[in-house]
């Protein structure tokens, strides 16, 4: 599934597309945006040299662009020699919760009962680019759970909801991004990435992961689809010593039916959308 620690897949509900192109003679914003993006929960404080380091930026350009994120009210100092986000990001976090899409609206109940049913972790992703995105969760009320952040990114050649959403990739892209972590995949890895392997995800709608990410961590996750084409992937991940033979049946069994479920109920939802919005001429025609 995904660490513990802490793109054409369709329309995502807002009739906007996933698959984004890169914006050319941005490379100064992008880096500065980029700035922002380096902070986390794992993470919270940053030094310039650390930003440098990372981003590949001169000493100068970095610190302008941290006097800029300053003047706006989006970083500020922590301590001597490091940084950190100002508080005007939970205003943000809150708004990016009340504009959540169907998906995330319809697929809590659905998420919320599998979890009853079985006890562990249950997560919703989405792709953007080259990683795969936890969108929305359910943890796990046992003592010891994997946790998810809601925007916690994983790499996309790695676990079961990653390799469910690069098997809906269209081929180009998907290819472009296995040869840019060809270096970081290795035989093992390889032979489930491999086109025979990822159609036949396809042709199940399901895969599971055993110890890929994580030691000790079992996987499995199916397609969420919308107008026919996949947007999503719900998954579970459990440690393997509670999941013996019968209880991962169990467990894929469920995810399957949650998948098709969350399907059906997104269908219903934009349905009922379209109707809405629907003209009355449109809707007497």
């Amino acid at each position: 599934m995904a660490r513990s620690s802490g793109a054409h897949l369709a329309d995502d509900g807002s009739g906007a597309s996933n698959k984004i192109t890169e914006v050319a003679g941005a490379a100064s914003a992008r880096k500065l945006l980029n700035v922002i993006l380096c902070f986390s929960a794992a993470r919270p404080h940053w030094s310039v040299p650390e930003l440098c380091d990372t981003l590949h930026v001169s000493v100068s350009t970095m610190y302008r662009y941290v006097a800029l994120l300053r003047e706006v009210g989006l970083l500020e100092q922590a301590g001597v020699n490091s940084y950190r986000l100002t508080k005007r990001f939970v205003a943000l976090a809150g708004a990016a919760r009340q504009g959540q899409t169907l998906l995330e609206t319809v697929a809590m109940p659905v998420m919320t009962g599998i979890r009853a049913r079985i006890n562990e972790t249950v997560l919703v992703s989405r792709r953007h680019r080259h990683y795969a995105y936890c969108v929305e969760r359910v943890e796990s009320s046992q003592a010891v759970r994997l946790q998810f952040e809601r925007g916690q990114p994983m790499s996309l050649h790695l676990g079961s909801m990653a390799r469910v959403l690069l098997a809906y990739t269209p081929e180009p892209e998907r290819s472009s991004y296995l040869a840019s972590v060809a270096d970081q995949i290795d035989g093992k890895s390889a032979a489930m990435l491999s086109p025979e392997f990822l159609a036949d995800v396809v042709k199940k709608g399901f895969t599971q992961s055993f110890e890929e990410v994580d030691e000790g961590i079992w996987g499995v996750a199916a397609a969420i689809r919308e107008n026919n084409e996949v947007i999503a992937a719900l998954g579970v991940a459990a440690p393997i010593y509670r999941t013996n033979a019968r209880k991962r049946q169990q467990i894929i069994s469920e995810v399957r039916a949650g998948a098709n479920e969350i399907t059906r109920l997104l269908h219903e939802g934009t349905d009922s959308r379209a109707r809405k919005t629907a003209s009355p001429l449109s809707r007497s025609a």
